[in-house]
């Protein structure tokens, strides 16, 4: 009966740490911490010149660009959301369309490359991450542009996901921005 009553119990407090939006893996492991976070950048820097290289007639402003990680990509989508749903952008509007999804989506997440390298030594400035202008077969599109320790990727900020423009699309961009 007691060991019954103790089950009960573990599985009350567990639920009422899952309600209160806190995560029951720590208490679960004994350690209490949580796994480090993933940096933002990987060590490579690479120079206005080197970037434009491999986004051809990109405005680069600064001097060094940190290369964007990959794996970081995946779980900022999740801050990004989080931080734009808590401002009460839930939904595309034509007052909030996919050009600002993709400069928000830059703008916080070089904050968050400045915050975490404040003190740090990097030569980077910046995180090479802008905003990129094209043809989509709908009409005119802004997503975002990352170069990353898997190559340049484009990514969606409206849902987070990895698009492939096609030779065609990429030809017809018109604005691309770091």
């Amino acid at each position: 009966m007691r060991r019954s009553r103790l089950i009960f119990w573990i599985g009350v407090g567990l639920f009422a740490v899952v309600l209160a939006g806190l995560s029951p893996l720590p208490l679960l492991t004994g350690c209490g911490k949580s796994p480090p976070p993933v940096s933002s950048a990987t060590a490579r820097v690479y120079t206005g010149a080197e970037l434009r290289a491999a986004v051809p007639l990109a405005f680069a402003g600064d001097t060094a660009y940190a290369e964007v990680s990959s794996a970081w990509l995946r779980a900022y989508y999740d801050q990004f959301r989080a931080e734009i749903f808590r401002q009460g952008v839930t939904k595309w509007d034509q007052r909030f369309d996919c050009n600002h999804f993709a400069t928000y989506y830059v703008a916080l997440a070089q904050t968050k490359f400045y915050l975490a390298n404040f003190q740090s030594r990097t030569p980077a400035q910046t995180l090479a991450l802008g905003t990129y202008w094209y043809q989509s077969p709908r009409g005119p599109h802004a997503v975002v542009v990352a170069l990353t320790d898997r190559g340049t990727l484009f990514i969606e900020p409206q849902t987070g996901a990895e698009l492939q423009l096609t030779p065609e699309q990429r030809a017809s961009a018109w604005l691309r921005v770091f």
